[in-house]
């Protein structure tokens, strides 16, 4: 591949991880960013940075200047109704409108399953209807914005959907290392049951998926669920509560049985994982046990 990408939201987790993988295909990678710290960072990695907001028609029509590519990642989390339609509604709306008219051939986006509601449906897949009047901001908004996507795919933009569910990775993630340390300082959180079962997904995989979304032809216009496996808690975050010598509390509800029809993403863009379930809980497992050893001597 050749060319040039334009990543938004290169600074997280995720999307460093998906900025990465683009260069390692031989993109160069534009990084959008809105402050001399993440200049630097951008610049350590051997991206190019360019200042620009999601909110600024301007900034990203400069950004997006000779860009063959968008990956779009970045996404508003937090709580507040306004800001998440600014950031995840109309920004994407803007972002991909001044995409169409700068002629990308791909516009990569990075949703999320939560555009199905919390809690999620107990069965899914990718017909499954956006919960677009959600009471959580970040998912009404999420599916708007996808709902906003497909305006400019309907004008002529290729657009690609991935939508993942837990993104684990052993370091910088909040379901590897960051929650193992949560247990360990607070205990088994008092919103999870050890038999719920979630979607998901590594974020090495995760980033090979992102790969295949932006340079195969048969995911054009396509939505994919960006998933490895159905996962039970008890499989997942049981093991290393227990690892730490954490009792498990199971929350007085039902669990959420999640069910994700998968197979779509490999049938049609021939995905295979590179991470399995299995190996990631091991290790972290073992760093539980590491830290469990560690604070008791």
């Amino acid at each position: 591949m050749q060319g040039t990408i334009l990543v938004t939201g290169s600074m997280g987790h995720v999307g460093s991880e998906l900025a990465e993988r683009a260069k390692l295909g031989g993109l160069n990678v534009r990084s959008l960013v809105r402050s001399e710290a993440q200049a630097n960072i951008a610049k350590r990695r051997g991206w190019t940075p360019l200042f620009g907001d999601l909110t600024k028609s301007e900034s990203l029509t400069r950004a997006l200047d000779g860009v063959d590519f968008v990956l779009h990642c970045a996404a508003y989390l937090g709580p507040d109704l306004s800001t998440a339609r600014a950031v995840n509604v109309e920004g994407t709306r803007l972002l991909a409108e001044l995409s169409r008219r700068a002629r990308v051939k791909r516009f990569v986006h990075i949703s999320t399953l939560s555009v199905h509601g919390d809690p999620l449906p107990e069965v899914l897949d990718e017909s499954s209807g956006l919960a677009t009047d959600d009471p959580t901001a970040y998912c009404s908004t999420k599916a708007l914005g996808e709902l906003a996507l497909r305006e400019a795919s309907d004008d002529g933009l290729d657009t690609v959907i991935l939508r993942p569910g837990m993104i684990c990775n052993v370091l910088r993630s909040q379901w590897g290392n960051e929650m193992i340390e949560r247990i360990r300082n607070l205990g088994w959180p008092d919103d999870f049951h050890p038999d719920d079962v979630m979607p998901w997904v590594h974020t090495s995989n995760l980033a090979d998926m992102s790969w295949l979304a932006l340079t195969h032809p048969a995911a054009a216009n396509e939505t994919f669920i960006a998933v490895d496996q159905n996962v039970a808690f008890s499989d997942f975050l049981v093991p290393i509560a227990n690892a730490l010598g954490q009792p498990v509390i199971p929350p007085k509800r039902a669990p959420i049985p999640t069910m994700c029809r998968l197979g779509k993403i490999a049938t049609m863009l021939g995905y295979r994982p590179i991470h399995s379930f299995e190996e990631t809980v091991g290790v972290l497992v073992q760093m539980a046990r590491v830290s469990r050893n560690t604070h008791e001597n």
